[in-house]
């Protein structure tokens, strides 16, 4: 019992974990660079399908913009339908959604700077 104890009171130990408590409560300015480097790693993946799937919808929205430009300019009798499908798809609240997201992060660590 006696040796139960003395392990758990070690005194080596437990100025370990004192001193190593101390030191994980105050962060260095390396150690919180190497942190904003780990998390910029760990984004790398989410900023590809960020930036794929912009590009995807960026290239419909232009495709669906100069189809309904030829469609204007040539006096289609189809454009008034084509209107009709593009406004379906509500593309100016989807755009929003997406560049919000987009570029909405970097904003808000800009305003939290600014500060």
């Amino acid at each position: 019992m006696f040796e139960t104890i003395s392990k758990i009171f070690n005194p080596n130990k437990l100025t370990d974990a004192i001193i190593n408590t101390g030191d994980a409560l105050v962060f260095t300015d390396e150690e919180q660079a190497k942190m904003k480097l780990n998390m910029l790693k760990a984004f790398q993946p989410f900023k590809l399908a960020q930036r794929l799937l912009a590009f995807m919808f960026a290239a419909n929205f232009i495709i669906a913009f100069w189809v309904g430009a030829v469609l204007l300019l040539t006096k289609s009798k189809s454009f008034d339908s084509y209107i009709d499908l593009v406004a379906a798809f509500n593309f100016g609240w989807i755009m929003m959604a997406i560049v919000s997201f987009y570029y909405g992060g970097g904003f808000l660590n800009s305003l939290k700077k600014g500060k």
